[in-house]
Formats: structure tokens, sequence, C-alpha cells
């Protein structure tokens, strides 16, 4: 399949936390952001794409997003996750069909699923199969935590960040073991949007675009081989290592999750995600900072758009627009979302963009 550049031109997000703004003014709101930060209008875009939170594919209605959508075409349909409605847009543009398309996710907290025992037995258990495999100790899942939750502090648009430090995680309520309450990502509000052109476009608004380097979509029954294989075929279709990432935006929806990232990121050996995390090789100042943003555990967990926030994110950072979470020297970034749905198997999504 002919597969030609594609950059992202413009980015948008709205604070993440518990609001409890309507879809409507949450999208509109990332969306004039983005398509301001691309000098684009409304009728500069030719398509869309959306991911709305749980029950999309459902909804009679779609939130007017001010875009006049009766003009715009759909990039597929309406979906629950951000990961697929961006690795949509993205092939739209890299495939020739359109050569603007923006992408739009939004997540209230009316639409997400209820927190029940299953989903925090199942991150138990799978924190728990990490720490017998790699050696990690509840004081390596503590730092993790107390890590972005401080870097999310210094986010506007974190709303639920905090400065805290491990012996402050380590204190928090035991929700099952090994997980506490700062271990784990709370549901939250928000909205984020993304714009990508091809080069031909990008060529013409000039400005700060970022090259989408490579962008995958993978389903498997185990989520950590799906990203170790997404890795793989990403780094292969950028020609990149891991060793070449400045800065990364991986699930941490427990702490647990980002260390097993490191792992399956090739960003250390199997086994040997432990010591990144004793040598300071993630925190910010170090050799590849992860999740500045301050990550879910931070901004919370809104599954319609926190897998497009994590590339707002990358955006500022190659841009050297991050302010005191800004890694110094960024040219290549990585971003890693991983959802599970009930009954469904886990979807990965990899973005690697480098700029200019």
């Amino acid at each position: 399949m002919f597969v030609r550049e594609v950059f992202l031109v413009g980015v948008g997000a709205t604070g993440f936390g518990r609001s409890g703004r309507t879809e409507e003014e949450l999208g509109r709101e990332a969306v004039a952001a983005a398509l301001a930060d691309a000098g684009l209008a409304a009728s500069d875009v030719a398509a869309m794409s959306l991911s709305a939170g749980v029950g999309a594919a459902q909804r009679s209605e779609l939130p007017d997003l001010g875009l006049g959508t009766e003009r715009i075409a759909p990039v597929g349909r309406p979906t629950a996750w951000a990961s697929r409605a961006m690795q949509m847009a993205w092939q739209a543009v890299a495939g020739g069909e359109y050569d603007v398309v923006l992408c739009a996710g939004i997540g209230t907290l009316a639409g997400e699923p209820e927190s029940n025992g299953t989903l925090l037995h199942a991150q138990a258990a799978a924190a728990q199969h990490y720490m017998d495999a790699s050696g990690a100790t509840e004081e390596h899942l503590a730092r993790v935590a107390a890590k972005n939750r401080t870097l999310g502090a210094d986010n506007p648009r974190a709303l639920l960040a905090t400065r805290v430090d491990a012996g402050d995680v380590m204190g928090s309520e035991l929700l099952e073991w090994p997980l506490r309450r700062l271990m784990v990502a709370a549901h939250a509000d928000g909205a984020a949007a993304v714009v990508f052109t091809s080069g031909a476009v990008r060529r013409r608004l000039g400005g700060h675009a970022a090259r989408v380097r490579a962008s995958v979509l993978l389903g498997d029954s185990d989520a950590g081989d799906a990203i170790s294989r997404a890795a793989l075929l990403a780094y292969q279709s950028s020609s990149l290592g891991p060793e070449e990432i400045d800065l990364a935006e991986v699930d941490d929806s427990t702490a647990a999750g980002e260390m097993a990232a490191y792992e399956a990121l090739q960003f250390a050996p199997q086994g040997q995600g432990p010591e990144l995390v004793e040598s300071a090789f993630t925190a910010l100042g170090g050799v590849l900072p992860v999740n500045t943003s301050g990550g879910l555990l931070s901004q919370g967990e809104a599954i319609g758009a926190s897998g497009i926030a994590q590339v707002c994110e990358i955006a500022w950072q190659l841009r050297g627009e991050a302010g005191r979470r800004q890694v110094s020297g960024a040219r290549v970034g990585l971003a890693l979302s991983a959802r599970r749905a009930p009954g469904r198997l886990p979807l990965v999504s990899l973005m690697i963009l480098s700029g200019r």
C-alpha cells in the first residue's frame, strides 16, 4: 500500500479532571485550539475522526464541535477509543484519501464505566505478575507514581495533580495488593484534538509541524506482547531505535503498567525496568523522561481523549513549549496507549513523532 508522509500540524487540549462540562463544551474547546494552533479554519478540514468514550458507536447524536459536520467527511465510525480514531485519521492522510484530517477525542465522567472490582483485580494481578518477573517492589511502584504526580503539578492541564513523594504514595489506601490509591489513575473528563496533513499542506502552512514517523495499532490477547510487537513494527517503519527516543508518554493507568512498558518498548532489557527507576533514567532530567505530562495518574483517564492528549504532549515537547517540564533537546517522542474493553482484546496504539 502506498504510504505518504504525514505531519502533525496542530494540537489542542482542555484541562483533564472533574469539570462536569458537557461533551460539546469540551470538544469545541479542544478543536478550536487545535485549528488555531495549525493556522487553519474549520473550512480547511476535509474529514474528521471522532472518539467519544464507551458507547460512542451506539449514539444517535454526536457532539456538535462547531465544524459544520454536514460538510466534513467522516473517517470511519465514531469509536470509544482515542487510539483507534487517531489511527484512522493518520491512515486517511497516509493513504492519500484526504490532505487535512482532524481527530477529536472526548471523555466525560458521565460516559465512563463505573469503577469495579473486576478491573482493579485484573490490574493488581498484572502488577503482581510484573513484580514476580522483574523483582520490582512496592517502593518502585511508589517512586513511579510520585514521579508522574509531581510532574503533573507543572502541567496546567493536569487538574488532578498533587506533589507527592514515594512515602505519600506508600501511605495511601491499599486497594488490592500491591496497588495503592495513588498508584492507580482515576476517571476524568477532558478533550483533545490533533490535525494531520499531507506534506504539501504542511509546506504551505510552514510553522512547527512534527513528522509522524510511525503509527501502529494492534490487538492481542496479551497486552505486553502487543506492545512489544507494536514497538518492533514502529521502530522498523520509522528507521529509528529505542536509543533514539528522547521522551515518551506511556499508559500509566497503574504505576506497574508504566514499568512494564519500559521493557516492552525496549527502553530496558527484560527484567531490568526497576533499574531505570532506581537510576532516575525516566525522570525529568534523566536519559529518557517518561510521562512528562504527569500521565493518567495526574490527568485522570478519559477513555475517549487520553490517547490523543499524549500526542499533544509530545508535540509541545518537540517544539520546546512544555514550560517547567520541558525535556532539553527533545527531537523524537513516542506515545503509547493500551486500552482494554470488557470482552475484547487489548488495543495498543504506538506513534513516533520527530521535530524538524
